[in-house]
């Protein structure tokens, strides 16, 4: 493949996916060769000198060989190979290049969108680390590999469908991350059980206490926890799954308020028809047959 960048402006439907494609290219590095290779926009050129801060997210993977990245401030430095994907974020100072010589391949891809603020607020992607090992895993690389295929035909038309590769692409680099140890990412799969546990228990009343228990989490830090990842309390989280299963119910069968009521665990049809009334704006019965009528 050839060397290549295109620069594209944010796409016009950036809020259906979660996510615009501004920038992508690909670069062979011969050892000894130039770089930054080609003369970028001057927003995003830089030198190793001055480094450079953007104002979105970059993934770059290194396929082959190896260079340098350093992040947040000048000698916070992490060695990067053929194999792993390093990240820049907005706002973070950074410089990188190949190691002169041996060179390196890279394939890149900016982002900007509501799909990777909230994965940086999730901290499971962060600054802080921002090398990802793949560990031979090749769905990364094959992903990017579609992205040029679309570029080459013609980026501008194609990009909703690069919105879509790019989001599958930072997907793939959360579960990756989420396999590494680390007190971020623990505390995230520590949340994730809990919310799971939630929903599994939506047909009896919450014990927050128990469920912090089993997740292994002191009580009062679940609570701000489940907070902070989920934007949502974990009793609020609890009344929406028993919301969503009772408006299931209410839609798809003809079970009677009462049996419903029960199926999740409240203590009466009075208790069950206020608690809908509240969520839905409307009594079960209302909510049932204004649905069913379209």
């Amino acid at each position: 493949m050839k060397n290549y960048f295109s620069y594209l402006p944010p796409s016009p439907r950036e809020d259906v996916w979660g996510a615009s494609v501004t920038a992508l290219g690909f670069a062979r590095v011969e050892p000894g060769g130039a770089y930054p290779v080609g003369r970028h926009p001057r927003d995003h050129h830089f030198s190793w000198e001055r480094g450079r801060v953007l104002e979105v997210f970059q993934l770059i993977l290194i396929s082959d060989g190896e260079g340098t990245l350093e992040s947040g401030r000048p000698g916070d430095a992490w060695r990067v190979t053929g194999g792993q994907v390093f990240l820049l974020f907005p706002g973070v100072w950074h410089r990188y290049a190949p190691n002169p010589k041996i060179g390196w391949v890279e394939h890149w891809i900016e982002c900007r969108g509501r799909a990777f603020e909230a994965v940086r607020k999730l901290g499971v992607l962060s600054p802080a680390r921002p090398v990802i090992e793949l560990n031979g895993d090749t769905t990364f690389q094959e992903t990017l590999m579609r992205c040029h295929d679309r570029a080459a035909e013609d980026p501008l038309e194609n990009q909703d469908v690069l919105a879509s590769l790019a989001v599958h692409a930072l997907s793939i680099l959360v579960q990756m991350a989420g396999r590494e140890p680390g007190p971020a990412q623990t505390q995230a799969r520590r949340i994730q059980r809990a919310r799971q546990l939630i929903m599994d228990r939506c047909d009896r009343p919450l014990d927050m206490a128990l469920i912090a228990r089993e997740v292994g989490m002191g009580y009062s830090h679940f609570r701000q926890s489940f907070q902070r990842r989920c934007d949502i309390g974990a009793r609020e989280f609890h009344l929406q799954v028993r919301m969503r299963r009772a408006s299931d119910l209410l839609a798809n069968t003809d079970l009677p308020t009462k049996e419903i009521a029960e199926a999740l665990g409240y203590s009466s049809a009075f208790h069950f028809s206020n608690a809908f009334k509240r969520a839905r704006g409307l009594a079960p019965s209302r909510w049932r047959h204004k649905t069913r009528a379209g």
